[in-house]
């Protein structure tokens, strides 16, 4: 009798971390390695977003890869050294091509591989459109939503800074894409993303019937497709699924009884105040006097802290599994007083002539707040099965070139091997964003443009 062979697409996972995998059978020997991958395979994917690039002679550790010191703008992350995997040595070589400014093309190409298509956009050089495929966030979400109340959330801290396109979705403003010029625009009120996430989580703490009906919808399909498979299998195969059938019924019964709760330390925080009339602010023309929306800027510290902490606890209470918190569009136009820095951020870059050591506070202000974020995952009780990856769309601020683009990863527990710096010879960042889709499952050699694709990025594992 020929054996039917099974693909881990087989394997159906439940809510609230229940797993109902098959169990090993004789027919699924050469996907062992695959299975073994499945295991540490993260859940969570986390993109941190800073615009404005870095000072490098600041920013590039010193030592070796096991054995480096933070210079002044990552010295924040001393605190989590051992969870944070610094990759060193890529370039945007996709923002090569395509329309618009490097600002602009390094936002719609970060997360995305792509190039930005023509369109109407004002970008500084010229207009644009938006990018020209998905983000690696948005194709996470679509592998890991199942179950989950949002498939992805997408916040910002002050967004956008440079109101030319309305305050609506531009290319300037934009890192994430559904497809082929589908941006996705940022929520920028804590009160409005705690609604979306908790309003009526607090009127039914339990979220009891409604996911345990799912549960139960899940194990039903389960346990008929594993009847279907009995009859083509091997009298061992088949006694190892009937007691794995008894186990799934087990399981049934449990769900019957008792409402699923949710994973981790899941306590919703008190619904924060809304911004009211914050956005409307103070407002001049983009970058006029250094200054552009005062009572945001002053702000920022604050509700960044609230987003952060509103980031966490979706996760923990496993309302979704992807996020993006961007601080800031690519234009920066907000100022830092907390710093003592009253000139706009893009007013450090260029606008007024390169100033590194203002950049480099501002800077090190952003790896503490990532640092904060790092830990409050940690916290909440999902770092582990969380891979954030901290991004910019340039990396020189005043020259805009994009080679040996700054990028941070953390957490990810079994998955990434932190506590490292690595360092590439110039390889394309396409390579990076390839590797942490085979990290979450998805098969690919390429992500983003082929051109720019050399397969994925090793070392990180």
């Amino acid at each position: 009798m020929k054996v039917k062979r099974l693909s881990r697409r087989t394997v159906l996972r439940g809510l609230g971390g229940m797993s109902l995998g098959l169990p090993l059978l004789e027919a699924m020997a050469p996907l062992r390695e695959s299975h073994a991958q499945a295991a540490t395979a993260p859940k969570r994917f986390l993109v941190y977003f800073t615009p404005g690039g870095t000072v490098r002679e600041e920013w590039q550790p010193d030592g070796s890869e096991t054995n480096f010191t933070f210079r002044q703008i990552l010295s924040p992350l001393e605190a989590i050294r051992d969870r944070v995997l610094l990759v060193d040595g890529l370039d945007l070589k996709v923002t090569a091509e395509g329309h618009g400014h490097p600002h602009s093309r390094g936002m719609g190409g970060v997360l995305t591989g792509q190039p930005l298509n023509d369109g109407p956009y004002e970008t500084c050089m010229g207009t644009a459109g938006f990018a020209d495929g998905p983000s690696l966030d948005q194709v996470l979400a679509e592998r890991l939503k199942v179950g989950r109340k949002l498939a992805s959330l997408e916040v910002a801290v002050n967004w956008p800074t440079d109101r030319r396109d309305g305050g609506k979705a531009a290319p300037t403003n934009c890192i994430n894409y559904s497809g082929r010029n589908q941006a996705v625009p940022m929520a920028i009120d804590p009160k409005a993303v705690w609604d979306r996430l908790f309003s009526d989580f607090t009127r039914d703490p339990n979220l009891g019937e409604a996911q345990t009906r799912h549960k139960l919808s899940i194990l039903d399909a389960v346990a008929e497709e594993y009847r279907q498979l009995i009859p083509k299998l091997g009298k061992s195969d088949r006694l190892k699924l009937e007691e794995h059938l008894a186990r799934v019924a087990e399981l049934e019964r449990s769900a019957n009884a008792t409402p699923a709760m949710p994973s981790g330390s899941c306590v919703p925080m008190p619904a924060p105040v809304p911004l009211g009339d914050a956005s409307a602010g103070q407002i001049g023309e983009p970058g006029s006097n250094g200054q552009y929306n005062t009572i945001l800027d002053a702000a920022m510290p604050a509700v960044g802290k609230t987003m952060m902490d509103l980031v966490a606890m979706a996760f923990a209470c496993d309302l979704t599994a992807v996020a993006t918190l961007q601080w800031s569009d690519s234009q920066s136009y907000n100022t830092f007083p907390w710093l003592d820095l009253n000139e706009n951020h893009h007013a450090y870059q260029h606008d007024h002539g390169y100033q590194p050591e203002a950049l480099t506070k501002v800077y090190n202000w952003y790896a503490k707040q990532f640092t904060y974020m790092v830990q409050a995952l940690e916290t909440a009780g999902v770092l582990s099965e969380t891979v954030v990856l901290w991004v910019t769309e340039i990396s020189h601020p005043n020259s805009h070139d994009q080679r040996n683009m700054p990028f941070v990863l953390a957490g990810g527990g079994a998955a990434l091997r932190t506590g490292r710096y690595l360092r590439y010879p110039n390889l394309p960042h396409n390579d990076l964003l390839t590797a942490l889709a085979n990290l979450y499952g998805v098969e690919t050699d390429k992500f983003g443009k082929a051109e720019y694709c050399n397969g994925a990025l090793s070392g990180l594992t």
